[in-house]
């Protein structure tokens, strides 16, 4: 009974996330950008596709941590996704854009579309830190994501396709401790592979 509950509770809690984060914050904040704006115009059902994807993600976790037992297919197909749509994100933003930033709180202002694109900065680097904490010790953490988001912004202001900013650097690497510190905290060592079968 309890465990019904619980799941139900994990059904409604990834269907509103999944809300939250696609329709509110993350395909208002991309449909703002012309270049990635025409690519998603070309699937009609780019923010259902997303709406879909974030809580069948979010649904599945909830599931394995329940029951206690992480699929390593599960972790492998939802990485892939995940570093592919974030290749897009970070790449695909602007063409022929080249900016440097060395304000480090440049977001801190009254304007709701950089408050957006500092909190989806967070957010986007989430995953990659929790991906990160299956291996890396702590200090191996720090060095890992710090040049990980200093690769990534340098790459972004070398072709011409964003910013390099000094507060990216910070919400990016943020989130990646977000994501370390949540896999540490609920314990990844119960992560098991699937046995194989002869």
């Amino acid at each position: 009974m309890f465990r019904l509950l619980r799941l139900a509770i994990y059904l409604i809690a990834s269907i509103v996330g999944s809300i939250i984060v696609i329709h509110y914050l993350a395909y208002p904040t991309l449909v703002s950008y012309p270049r990635l704006a025409h690519a998603m115009d070309r699937f009609a059902y780019t923010q259902e596709t997303l709406l879909f994807f974030f809580f069948l993600s979010a649904f599945l976790f909830f599931l394995q941590w329940e029951y206690r037992y992480f699929s390593a297919i599960y972790l492998y197909l939802v990485y892939s996704i995940y570093l592919f749509l974030l290749f897009v994100v970070l790449f695909g933003k602007a063409s022929n854009y080249h900016s440097y930033s060395f304000d480090l709180f440049d977001f801190v202002v009254r304007d709701k579309r950089t408050i957006m694109e500092a909190v989806l900065n967070t957010l986007y680097f989430v995953p990659l830190g929790g991906l990160y904490a299956f291996k890396a010790k702590p200090w191996e953490f720090v060095v890992i994501a710090f040049f990980t988001i200093l690769g990534i912004e340098t790459l972004q202001y070398v072709f011409y396709v964003g910013t390099f900013a000094f507060s990216d650097i910070l919400l990016n690497f943020i989130g990646c401790t977000i994501g370390y510190s949540l896999v540490k905290w609920l314990g990844y060592r119960r992560i098991q592979h699937p046995k194989k079968v002869a």
